[in-house]
């Protein structure tokens, strides 16, 4: 139940609407040798654990480290450019005051925090060669 390796639900996929888009492909952003190191540590855990392939495709956002409140680095994805072209999924958020109220009967609530939780979700077909990310990595 409790486990540092990502699970995977088949209840949903997440899909990348960019209509007619054409191909946005960023070079990777120049890093320093040991923030290559660490890219590249973050790269063969992801292609260990099954949640990246390589890929051609032609859309691609660079990779970036990002500090993590508890010190260590996180390996994210610049996507400023595929946002721009994606539609977004209006999906309206609940209102906080009702969603306490349905809460107020409860005799206990409990919080779950997912290991790399957005892991957890798959991509559709057209979405996996959109979220394609680059780094300095040679293959």
């Amino acid at each position: 139940m409790f486990s540092a390796t990502p699970g995977l639900t088949e209840q949903a996929y997440h899909s990348i609407d960019t209509d007619n888009a054409h191909s946005i492909k960023v070079q990777p952003y120049r890093v320093s040798p040991q923030a290559k190191t660490a890219i590249e540590r973050e790269i063969q855990d992801m292609l260990q654990l099954g949640v990246i392939h390589p890929s051609g495709s032609a859309l691609a956002s660079p990779g970036v480290l990002v500090p993590k409140p508890d010190g260590k680095i996180g390996f994210c994805v610049d996507y400023r450019k595929l946002n721009a072209v994606t539609h977004p999924d209006n999906y309206p958020m609940p209102r906080t005051d009702e969603l306490l109220e349905k809460l107020g009967q409860a005799q206990f609530i409990s919080t779950l925090d997912l290991t790399k939780g957005y892991w957890q979700v798959p991509l559709d077909e057209s979405a996996k060669e959109r979220s394609a990310f680059t780094t300095r990595r040679a293959v």
